[in-house]
């Protein structure tokens, strides 16, 4: 059985100066703010330059989010690459079942990381590491394998030594070691606290949008010219709406925001800091409201306030992607400090009516999350 041939993104988030990098049979190249400013790219390969100040880790998180290839594979502009190193890579990673490829230079130079592209779902790189391919291997050794049994239909890291990646950086003497966020299990609920704080050191669910296809659904179903996402954190979600005419994003986490700038589209009108539940937005000012993973966080006193806010600012669509029930073998989602378990249909049944509901196809928590789509009741979008 002969599989066809991936298409490969590569990220360019190094800080080193470096020229002639041969990409012409990369998909596409993401250039996150790097010295690295020429390189062969082929006549077909899309080219995107991004400004960010951030760490290199995190550039590399924000290149896997605009990345659209099979694999992603992050370079700092040290490698010394042959020409054909691309296709010499492609066939690697066709032959195998392995989410992640790491290729070995014959020398004391780090290894080249390539990654099927799902397997973000389950970790982004560590943003606060200053050094891209120091925190690609930080993911494959230390995120990755705690997450990567739960649902991939690939797994596995494989390794490999080839000749066409002759020197690259140089390891480093001492992975940079970062203490985790703070468990909050046993405080009270303050949902902007909780965010502000857990939006300076978190990095999980950034780069790769699990819910993809999905909004990629939604997106196709209403094709929204005014669209504000509820919860945008750290603007993962902005490019999927990048053909609207007008794209807001509201968050009540100024870290992650800080993150969204560096993600913003051509046809962002805002970023702005406020609570789901007062929306400072005039009556029916988008086609529509959307929201990921962001409804589930507020509290049970508060939901119907938030729903009727919701649909007061929405002229004609809502869609929420959320977390809704438990899997039978577990029990502990919802006991989460930050977790709450609501009935969507039920709540907006007075406001909208429901279009569309599924379950997600990538499952990669212990509870069920699922995709609705409701059309408000009033035929008023049109006056």
């Amino acid at each position: 059985m002969t599989r066809s041939s991936p298409s490969i993104s590569v990220i360019i988030a190094g800080s080193q100066s470096a020229t002639g990098l041969p990409l012409a049979d990369a998909s596409e190249v993401i250039v996150v703010d790097s010295s690295v400013r020429t390189f062969v790219a082929g006549a077909g390969t899309k080219v995107r330059h991004v400004h960010s100040t951030a760490p290199a880790g995190q550039r590399t998180n924000i290149g896997i989010s605009f990345a659209s290839g099979d694999w992603v594979v992050a370079l700092d502009g040290t490698e010394r690459l042959a020409r054909n190193w691309i296709g010499e890579l492609a066939s690697v990673v066709t032959n195998g079942n392995e989410c992640v490829h790491c290729i070995t230079p014959k020398d004391a130079s780090l290894p080249l990381v390539a990654v099927w592209r799902p397997a973000f779902a389950y970790g982004a790189l560590d943003g606060r590491i200053d050094h891209a391919p120091q925190a690609v291997l930080q993911w494959v050794f230390d995120i990755f394998p705690h997450h990567r049994h739960r649902v991939l239909t690939r797994e596995g890291v494989q390794q490999h030594a080839a000749a066409w990646l002759q020197q690259g950086a140089r390891p480093l003497e001492q992975r940079a070691c970062f203490a985790k966020v703070p468990a909050t299990a046993t405080q009270a609920y303050d949902p902007q606290k909780f965010w502000e704080e857990g939006g300076k050191g978190w990095v999980k669910w950034e780069a790769y949008q699990p819910d993809e296809p999905e909004i990629m659904e939604l997106v196709e179903r209403t094709a929204p010219q005014r669209v504000v996402e509820l919860g945008c954190g750290g603007g993962r979600n902005a490019r999927y709406f990048a053909g609207a005419e007008r794209y807001a994003g509201l968050d009540i986490s100024m870290p992650l925001l800080e993150r969204a700038r560096d993600r913003q589209e051509a046809n962002c009108i805002g970023l702005l800091c406020g609570d789901a539940v007062r929306l400072p937005f005039a009556d029916k000012s988008f086609d529509l409201v959307f929201a990921v993973s962001t409804i589930q966080h507020v509290q049970p006193e508060h939901i119907a306030t938030c729903v009727a806010e919701i649909a007061r600012v929405s002229r004609r669509h809502i869609a929420l992607i959320e977390f809704t029930q438990e899997l039978p073998c577990s029990g502990n989602w919802f006991k989460q400090p930050h977790m709450f378990q609501h009935d969507y249909a039920t709540l907006m049944a007075p406001h909208a009516e429901l279009q569309r509901r599924r379950p997600t196809g990538l499952q990669i928590q212990p509870a069920v999350k699922e995709m609705f789509l409701f059309e408000k009741r009033e035929r008023s979008w049109n006056a």
